[in-house]
């Protein structure tokens, strides 16, 4: 039997944190739901070697979640960091290491991005030999 990666996972919307969490707990990671800003940063700050990758989403249009989002974005964390925008009224983020946008975004779709962010080192980047 295969490991569990811990995860982080921050949604300010109750439901689909859960439903979401669900989902991910039926694969291969060992999810931390959390739906407080300020606890996530603190959380990703203070575990970020044992993380495998944050989950940020983002639910409801125009809610100071986004403000939230941009904070733990902009936050010296190194960790791989998704964002699932399924409110699509945040702009582009250079932080974030992949982006999800729009209500169409499935569990799939996330699967997906994870299994690709997971796979990733955090640290610098290696530079090729000229």
């Amino acid at each position: 039997m295969r490991s569990k990666k811990p995860i982080l996972l921050y949604c300010a919307n109750r439901e689909l944190l859960a439903t979401t969490a669900f989902a991910l707990r039926l694969r291969p990671y060992e999810v931390t739901a959390i739906n407080d800003g300020r606890n996530a940063a603190a959380l990703m700050m203070a575990s970020g070697d044992e993380l495998v990758c944050g989950i940020l989403i983002h639910a409801q249009q125009g809610d100071l979640t986004g403000r939230v989002i941009h904070r733990l974005l902009e936050s010296d964390i190194h960790i791989p960091l998704l964002l699932v925008d399924r409110a699509g009224d945040l702009a582009p983020v250079r932080y974030a290491d992949m982006v999800l946008y729009g209500r169409n975004t499935s569990m799939q779709h996330i699967f997906s991005a994870l299994e690709i962010l997971c796979r990733r080192k955090t640290g610098p980047k290696p530079r090729n030999a000229a």
